[in-house]
């Protein structure tokens, strides 16, 4: 052994316990990842764009006159 090398590998004990580690940090990974996804698809959809004049109550034909002849009127109402 020349005076600047060490050995780099960890000792039994030290190695289980670091795959142990190890496990325990990818199978967290995992988990959270499922549990973001869940959440997304949980998530109400965003609203839709609206018609245009969805929110009218006049149709374009109706605008031209008050009360057009077919549509009883307030002066119809007894």
């Amino acid at each position: 052994m020349t005076r600047y090398s060490m050995p780099l590998a960890a000792g039994s004990a030290a190695s289980a316990l670091l795959v142990i580690v190890g496990l325990a940090v990818v199978a967290m990974l995992l988990l959270l990842f499922w549990r973001g996804r869940q959440r997304v698809r949980r998530r109400p959809e965003p609203p839709r764009p609206g018609q245009p004049r969805g929110d009218s109550w006049d149709t374009p034909d109706s605008s031209d006159s008050p009360n057009p002849p077919d549509s009883p009127g307030p002066s119809d109402r007894r």
